[in-house]
């Protein structure tokens, strides 16, 4: 019996053989379905040549629900311009985020990077390699932020945080930071130390006297940065709790591709606005009646982070249809693991 089972063996070989050279997608695993990757930050920068980048590249991987996908393998490729991503791959966090930095190569012109993740798709990074260094500090490219953007009067302080980049988006080290804020009653702490090797320098504001200040600021007596910071000091306790998200401007009926506004709020239990700034916000785009996100049709500004508890996006729909906006965040994990529950939903827009 045993030369009739080899015969038998040789008999199914061809055809098994056959299978896999004409369909070997068939045979590996099913994609995930709904499950798509999408780009977070870090895309269209200028740096110069044989650099790494000022931002880091962040994609985000979600499920059919908008949700975030853990522990899955993100692979970063070079497509052109040279140059080198680190990590080669990196792993999806508990919320579906995934980073890696990105060093130009060593020619000035475009630069491509691919993120993939292996079974669902791809996404592309673009940046621009310069030949030189982008010169001293840049009053356009420079920033500036205050954390919180909300004290109380007298006894509140906020930190002003002035990051020095130069013409290429590259931090500047070494540069003296001068602070200025407008109105009375302010104590201005001025940074103690020129800027280090991340083109930061840190000083600080509080007020006796309520009311809002603008806060500006010069880098090496000349250069004044174009963005200024603003910080409201109010009479009375500033909200700190968290109770929901809402919007304070909701979507309205719009034309298909027409570009809208929309903002989303943190409130307390009174429906105050919560001064926090750096909230992580995102939005997904549902049909009417249904449970499953079409952000495919979804264009604009999906991810910002609030500014004095208040996120601001641009947002366009390109089919037409009847709709509702959900908004959630990863950043505030003791009130749920994707913000306040229950979720937010806009009502129901038209798209026409």
């Amino acid at each position: 019996m045993a030369p009739l089972r080899v015969l038998s063996w040789f008999q199914l070989l061809p055809p098994l053989l056959a299978c896999w050279a004409c369909g070997g997608d068939d045979l590996g695993l099913p994609s995930d379905t709904g499950t798509q990757l999408e780009v977070v930050q870090g895309n269209g920068q200028r740096g110069p040549t044989d650099s790494r980048l000022a931002d880091p590249l962040i994609v985000q991987l979600v499920d059919e629900s908008g949700d975030g996908v853990s522990g899955r393998a993100v692979v970063w490729v070079v497509s052109s311009g040279g140059g080198t991503v680190d990590p080669a791959t990196s792993t999806t966090d508990a919320e579906g985020f995934a980073s890696a930095e990105w060093t130009l190569g060593q020619s000035a012109g475009p630069n491509t990077v691919a993120a993939q993740v292996p079974g669902v798709g791809s996404v592309t990074f673009t940046a621009m390699g310069t030949d030189d260094d982008g010169g001293g500090a840049s009053g356009a490219r420079s920033t500036i932020s205050a954390e919180p953007s909300t004290i109380e009067v007298g006894s509140g302080s906020s930190t002003i945080t002035v990051t020095v980049r130069d013409g290429a988006g590259g931090p500047v080290e070494g540069a003296a930071v001068v602070l200025q804020a407008s109105g009375d009653g302010n104590t201005l702490t001025q940074p103690s130390a020129v800027t280090g090797s991340d083109g930061i320098a840190t000083g600080a504001i509080r007020s006796a006297v309520p009311g809002e200040k603008v806060i500006s600021a010069t880098v090496d007596g000349s250069v004044e940065l174009a963005q200024t910071a603003l910080v409201t000091v109010s009479s009375g306790p500033v909200p700190t709790d968290v109770d929901r998200l809402v919007f304070l401007v909701p979507p309205a009926d719009v034309e298909e591709g027409e570009t809208f506004p929309v903002e989303v709020a943190l409130v307390d239990q009174d429906g105050n606005v919560v001064p926090l700034s750096e909230i992580f916000i995102y939005v997904a785009l549902f049909p009417e009646g249904q449970d499953t996100p079409v952000n495919g049709v979804l264009r604009g500004e999906r991810f910002e982070n609030t500014v004095n508890g208040v996120a601001v996006l641009s947002l366009a729909v390109e089919q037409k249809g009847r709709y509702r906006l959900r908004a959630l965040t990863d950043d505030l994990p003791e009130l749920g693991p994707y913000g306040p529950e229950p979720h937010l939903y806009s009502d129901v827009f038209e798209v026409d």
